[in-house]
């Protein structure tokens, strides 16, 4: 039964150091996040260049009646916004669960990473070594019970360790380089996906206001609201929402007033 190892980062001691294949994977990472950054940028240059080229028919503004629930005029929008998060949602979820070598280049561990998978096997086979051992069919009938005590506490040491092992794994995505990867991809993954729905549907948020505004303006301001998520959507149309209801309000107020004034000269000229 091996020792337990305790976590190791290979690349976390300065004073440690770096081996050449060390430095040759690090130099390597940093010219992957440059031209990763670099890739986001034009992938979000290029949706631009796609929206203001991209065949669109211009819709014509509707003037909103007077009491029009906006949440329903603007469901299309807010159900964009929603499909776009859960869209990232999946793909991150398939991304932690499948693809960890991703997950460790994103949180800059890929050597730890293979650390890791080399502690998680080896701790497999010892239970799987272990277990077998442990079946009554492959022992002799008249064992002891202190090596059973034993042999028990052997199979459960390293059932711990494999325990362990996957834990340490998954501490990848709780990394401060990681989120913030994480957050930035998913910022521009959004925007991005917002932009191509709302361009190849032709969804126009000021044409469904009633605003008369430029169609590709209109689709791209458009595509970046549904890339901010459900949650701003729905608090802008709220927001909206409130000062339509004040201004109809005020309006019904000064129409009051202006008809009361009427009545009052009428009745002072009667």
């Amino acid at each position: 039964m091996a020792s337990h190892v305790p976590e190791h980062n290979p690349t976390s001691n300065p004073a440690i150091p770096l081996s050449p294949k060390t430095r040759v994977v690090k130099q390597r990472g940093k010219l992957l996040v440059y031209g990763g950054i670099a890739l986001l940028f034009g992938i979000f240059a290029g949706t631009i260049s796609f929206a203001l080229v991209y065949p669109v028919q211009g819709a014509a503004p509707r003037p909103l009646v007077a009491g029009a629930d906006l949440a329903a005029v603007l469901a299309p929008i807010a159900i964009a916004a929603l499909g776009v998060e859960r869209m990232l949602e999946m793909m991150w979820n398939l991304i932690e669960s499948y693809i960890r070598s991703l997950v460790a280049f994103l949180a800059g561990r890929s050597e730890w990473l293979r650390w890791a998978n080399d502690e998680l096997r080896a701790a497999r086979e010892r239970l799987e070594t272990l277990a077998q051992e442990g079946d009554p069919t492959e022992r002799v009938t008249d064992m002891l019970p202190t090596s059973q005590d034993a042999l028990s506490q052997l199979i459960e040491r390293a059932a711990n360790d494999v325990a362990l092992a996957e834990l340490r794994l998954s501490t990848l995505t709780s990394t401060q380089q990681y989120r913030d990867a994480k957050r930035v991809i998913s910022i521009v993954s959004s925007f991005v996906l917002g932009i191509v729905i709302a361009t190849v549907v032709g969804l126009q948020m000021f044409a469904l206001l009633g605003i008369s505004v430029n169609t590709r303006v209109d689709i791209l301001i458009t595509g970046i609201a549904i890339g901010t998520g459900s949650t701003p959507v729905h608090s802008f149309i709220g927001i909206l929402q409130q000062g339509k209801d004040t201004l109809e309000g005020a309006q019904k107020a000064l129409r009051l007033r202006n008809t009361e004034k009427v009545q009052e000269l009428a009745n002072q000229q009667g």
